[in-house]
């Protein structure tokens, strides 16, 4: 296949994957919010590895490849227990990664930075898997030994570029990205999709594998289960690895916790995950067993593309991108949320050291740069030496080392800091002797002799003699249990200190810290939340708040900064009973920055919608002119006209100028609301403007063969009030009315308690409902004229203390309810 060809087809599908991110960002909140969106973007767990590499590994060691999808889908089985409390805590503290929930159950900062730069360093090789199928993709199409570009770094560069614009728009870490959720269900659509057409072309093009699996000896492995107790092992280690690892990728916390915008997705999520990888996963045996038979001799990796190609060239590129899609997403999330980890645990206690706090945002899409960089170096260094399945499961193991302290933090209150930080601290480096260091060495970076280790009791993939196990199980197992026996070991050894009450600073300076970090929209809620808090109780809600933007070490030193004491670890527990409250705070805050977005965005449409009034009244204007001008006219030019003639056009010309009239009055009246008239407030008989009502618009309504009717009280009405005010609310009403009725106009008055009621009520077809959230809008005219009147109804009705509001019923029936007794706040309706 042409590399011109694969090359186009892989940057019009990024292209693609931009414009679907930018969809969610302006108009797709609403499909955002779905749980099916969320269920697919949990998907991101299946990458390259999933869309090559099981296919590859199935080729080589049979159902093998089962274990790692196993495993989420037994973890899913506990979600509504382990998740639904980890989304609590992540909401009440503002938590974006596993590292931030360590600092703050164990309160050391230590602790989150190592696990932080030790997740970096651990999923190096899983990002230069998800390059490598890239380029290795790319390759075997284009039938070149090197491509003509290179097509990794082309695209290293560009997922770099696409995390920076849709995930750092702003500084805080824990804001929802609707774009990138988005565009990540996309591509987990695109990939399943792919690989099913795939598994379905090959058995239609090349028949059923399992026909020929009896006539070949070979093949029979493939389908037996594990032999002997280390198969088993490697069974049973492979779904535990991959379990944990789906609890503690970055990648997928970002999706399931911080992108979360429900917790009652997570019922349909957990069967609707696992159903998908049902069914990305039931191609691979028989695309495996096919790939055997057809291209024995062929990089099993590469199958799922030889297979393709062997369809037709149409089928090839769609594989092509499906492996694209499948990488992408994993990068871009991946990179995003090591960024994030990068941000908060390793440059933000710097940046604030150095005081250059404000330059966060520039050095956390810089981190995103490095990260993606330092995979693609990764991928060059040592990419060759490993398959697909065996660089991924290195960085499941890496991700592993932080479930002991995680999940006995959560449910074991005898954990301590120094347990927790032993059993990291021991699971890193044994990991790194058992794993990391061997894949180096097996790329050449290290000498051969090291793979044998200074004594047969050390060696790296077989310590204290183990024979049998893959190595990624052995170096599993080992480190984990060294990693757990070091927490509970060391946490029986070792006392919880108590925590030591310190002085806390005045809510002012939390509030002048907040206003320098986040800004005053921030200092204004804390104040009016915390004003009334003890200081060590304002502490930590300005820590919870601070935590979401910085990480929970940096906020941690900026407390303390200002109280010489960080809030009790007794404060932050008694912070999560409440943590309720502290949801409610942190959705206000960003509701009120989405209303402060719409405002912005409605009154850049107000202010288009006056520059198109400006033409409406001009040509309303000029219609009634263009008469008046012509009739007279008419009049000088021919002063014999017949009586009955000068009678019609003298007609014509008095109606022209009443509706000349009624069009200044109401330009007029909208000049005066905006510039906020005082009012003129007089005792008044409210049955007089209405009476005067009825009379002004008796012409209009004898015009256009409207019957109207009044419905007054006997007794006085009494309102203090402004009488011009009332009126043109009124006459607007009946004006409206009586250009859409059939032939019936009544206005009504009637007193209700405290408040007198003006229902206006017509015969015409009502208003339709999807107009009815615009009704009352400037500028919104359903009938032809400027769209002003009910707008001016409304607004004047609110100046003097009342309301206007249309009510349910045949017609349109408007109600204008005004107090009896009121005290008159806005005097200017503005």
């Amino acid at each position: 296949m042409s590399p011109a060809l694969l090359l186009t087809g892989l940057f019009l599908y990024l292209a693609l994957l931009f414009l679907v991110a930018l969809l969610g960002e302006r108009r797709g909140r609403a499909w955002v919010r779905s749980p099916w969106v969320y269920a697919l973007s949990l998907a991101v767990y299946a990458t390259a590895w999933t869309f090559f590499g099981s296919v590859g590994r199935a080729a080589t060691q049979g159902a093998s490849f089962l274990p790692v999808y196993l495993g989420p889908t037994l973890v899913l089985l506990l979600w509504p227990f382990l998740h639904g409390r980890l989304l609590e805590l992540a909401r009440a503290h503002r938590l974006t990664s596993w590292a931030d929930y360590l600092f703050l159950r164990y309160g050391h900062a230590p602790l989150a930075t190592l696990a932080a730069a030790f997740l970096v360093l651990g999923l190096l090789p899983y990002l230069a898997l998800q390059l490598k199928a890239i380029a290795q993709a790319f390759l075997f199409l284009s039938g070149e030994r090197a491509p003509m570009a290179d097509v990794a770094l082309i695209t290293t560069l560009f997922l770099a570029l696409f995390a920076i614009l849709f995930g750092t728009r702003r500084l805080d870490p824990s804001e929802r990205h609707e774009g990138l959720v988005l565009a990540v269900a996309f591509e987990s659509s695109v990939k399943l999709f792919a690989l099913l057409l795939v598994g379905l072309a090959a058995l239609f093009f090349l028949g059923n594998p399992f026909l020929e699996v009896p006539k070949r000896p070979e093949l029979w492995p493939l389908l037996l289960p594990p032999e002997g107790l280390p198969g088993y092992l490697d069974w049973v280690g492979l779904t535990l690895l991959s379990g944990l690892a789906f609890l503690f990728l970055p990648r997928q916390f970002h999706v399931s916790v911080v992108e979360n915008v429900n917790p009652g997705h997570l019922p349909l999520a957990a069967w609707a995950f696992p159903l998908y990888l049902l069914l990305i996963n039931l191609p691979v045996l028989p695309l495996a067993l096919l790939g055997r038979i057809h291209f024995p001799q062929e990089n099993p990796d590469l199958f799922v593309l030889a297979l393709a190609q062997e369809a037709g060239p149409a089928l090839a590129l769609l594989a092509f991108l499906g492996g694209v899609s499948a990488a992408t997403a994993m990068v871009i999330v991946e990179a995003l949320a090591l960024s994030i980890l990068i941000s908060n645990h390793l440059l933000s206690p710097l940046l604030l050291r150095a005081k250059a706090l404000g330059s966060l945002l520039l050095w956390r899409r810089l981190s995103i740069l490095a990260v993606m960089l330092l995979a693609y170096l990764y991928f060059r260094l040592a990419g060759e030496a490993y398959a697909l399945v065996a660089m991924g499961l290195i960085s499941f193991a890496a991700v592993a080392q932080l479930a002991p302290a995680a999940l006995l933090g959560l449910y074991w209150k005898g954990a301590t800091r120094e347990g927790a930080l032993a059993g990291l601290l021991g699971g890193i480096l044994l990991w790194a002797y058992t794993l990391f260091l061997p894949a180096l060495a097996r790329s050449g970076w290290l000498p051969p002799v090291f793979l044998e280790g200074p004594h047969p009791l050390l060696r790296p993939e077989g310590l204290l003699g183990l024979r049998g196990l893959e190595a990624t199980t052995h170096g599993f197992f080992a480190s984990l249990l060294l990693n757990l026996g070091l927490v509970v070991g060391v946490s029986l050894f070792t006392k919880r200190e108590a925590p030591v009450e310190g002085r806390t600073g005045e809510v002012g300076a939390l509030a002048n810290l907040l206003s320098r970090v986040l800004g005053p929209e921030a200092e204004a809620a804390f104040l009016k939340e915390a004003q009334d808090l003890p200081g060590p109780q304002a502490a930590a809600k300005a820590e919870a708040l601070l935590a979401g933007a910085l990480g929970p070490a940096t906020a941690r030193l900026l407390i303390l900064s200002v109280t010489e004491k960080a809030p009790p670890e007794a404060l932050l527990e008694e912070a999560a009973r409440e943590s309720k409250e502290v949801r409610a705070y942190a959705r206000a805050l960003e509701e009120a920055r989405r209303e402060l977005a719409q405002a912005y965005e409605r009154l850049k449409a107000l202010d288009q919608a006056k520059d198109e009034v400006l033409a409406a009244i001009s040509h309303e204007l000029k219609t009634p002119l263009t008469a008046v001008r012509a009739l007279a006219e008419i009049l000088e030019a021919h002063p014999d006209l017949p009586e009955a003639e000068r009678r019609r056009f003298t007609g014509l010309l008095a109606k022209e100028a009443a509706r000349l009239s009624r069009l200044v009055e109401e330009v007029l009246a909208y000049a005066k609301l905006q510039a906020g008239i005082p009012l003129r407030l007089q005792r008044l008989d409210l049955r007089e403007p209405a009476q005067e009502a009825l009379a002004l618009v008796a012409p209009l309504a004898r015009e256009r063969g409207v019957l109207l009717e009044g419905r007054l009280p006997h007794g006085a009405v009494q309102a203090l009030t402004d009488r011009d005010r009332v009126l043109q609310v009124l006459l607007n009403l009946l004006q409206n009315a009586i250009r859409h009725a059939h032939s019936r106009v009544i206005l009504e008055l009637t007193p209700s308690g405290r408040e007198a009621f003006f229902y206006v009520q017509d015969d015409g077809p009502g208003v339709p409902e999807e107009k009815r959230p615009w009704l009352f809008e400037p500028f919104q005219s359903f009938a032809g004229g400027t769209g002003l009147g009910l707008y001016l109804a409304r607004r004047l009705a609110e100046a003097l203390g009342g309301r206007v509001f249309l009510e349910a019923g045949e017609g349109a029936r408007f109600a204008f309810a005004l107090p009896l007794e009121v005290d008159h706040a806005d005097p200017g309706g503005g």
